[in-house]
């Protein structure tokens, strides 16, 4: 864990990339900065939840000491060496221990979207035979470590290296030569993380898939995919996609999904103050009447009567526990 005397650094205004007439060479959008941290005698502290920096995607390489993230939900503890990829709207603070060492990327999602689109991945837009596009990685947060011996952490530390010298000397087509380190820092995110589930699960046929399927829908379980969309993101049929979800899970993926579905609504109800309509609506249901439909077909019981069952518990819970001494 971080010390708790940290001083908060709020992060400064990105470096823009420097205008040009060549917009194709250096596109005016393209926003980036980046950070070193050398040893710091002290802890410190990145704010990134204000509204002028929820457009970035963070990259981290801590080459040594430790560091918390914290997320939207949720806490990433690490310990170098660690690189982890941070997208769009998760980050709302970092904090490295004293005498940490490493770097601190801030990019902007159209600088991602520009140089790490569908068509910008390794092998047309995908690794080989994996079907996970470099954009379908720059959506999900990723933790891994590099081995501290082997060249990743060499490789790495030259493109944070090489996008830092770019940024300082600003200069003609910086954008592009960002964009590539980009692309190389996502695809050795994919490289590990593809390791680490091998790794994981080699003896579970399909769950790699299983696992990128997870991954896709906490982007896109909101907009009511079906499988074919799923199957379609990922890179494979609709059968293989429906054998590994069955094979990790015993049930088909299209419970899987409304599984996720349900399990954020009970959430919501329970937790949130908004009607039932507004939550309806957040979890991308247009009428509210057939979000209760659905609610009901799978819960047994109304979301209002949900909501109500589940707080006249929790009463209950208060209650006793606040007669304790």
């Amino acid at each position: 864990m971080c010390a708790q005397s940290s001083r908060d650094i709020p992060v400064s205004s990105p470096a823009r990339l420097a205008e040009n007439p060549f917009e194709d060479l250096l596109p005016v959008t393209a926003q980036a900065m980046m950070d070193r941290f050398d040893h710091p005698l002290s802890p410190q502290s990145w704010v990134m939840n204000d509204p002028g920096r929820r457009d970035r995607c963070y990259a981290v390489l801590l080459l040594s000491g430790r560091a918390q993230i914290a997320l939207r939900q949720g806490v990433i503890d690490c310990r170098a060496p660690a690189l982890v990829w941070l997208p769009l709207g998760e980050t709302q603070r970092f904090t490295v221990t004293a005498g940490s060492e490493g770097y601190l990327l801030s990019v902007a999602d159209d600088l991602v979207a520009r140089h790490c689109g569908d068509g910008a991945g390794v092998a047309g837009g995908s690794m080989a035979g994996g079907g996970l596009p470099l954009r379908l990685a720059a959506d999900t947060v990723h933790n891994v470590t590099p081995s501290e011996n082997g060249e990743n952490i060499a490789h790495l530390r030259r493109s944070f290296e090489a996008i830092r010298a770019e940024l300082m000397q600003n200069a003609l087509g910086a954008s592009l030569v960002v964009g590539a380190h980009l692309q190389i820092i996502l695809t050795m995110v994919l490289r590990l993380a593809e390791n680490v589930m091998e790794q994981r699960d080699k003896h579970r046929p399909g769950s790699i898939t299983f696992q990128r399927f997870l991954q896709v829908l906490e982007l896109h379980f909101r907009e009511h995919w079906n499988v074919a969309d799923y199957a379609t993101a990922l890179g494979v049929s609709e059968r293989r996609l429906g054998s590994a979800v069955l094979r990790a899970t015993g049930k088909p993926p299209l419970t899987v999904i409304h599984d996720r579905v349900l399990r954020e609504a009970c959430m919501r109800l329970e937790q949130s103050p908004l009607g039932v309509a507004q939550i309806a609506y957040g979890l991308g249901f247009r009428d509210p009447a057939y979000f209760s439909r659905f609610f009901k077909r799978y819960m047994g019981e109304a979301p209002g009567a949900y909501r109500r069952l589940r707080r006249a518990a929790e009463r209950v819970r208060d209650d006793t526990f606040a007669a304790w001494p």
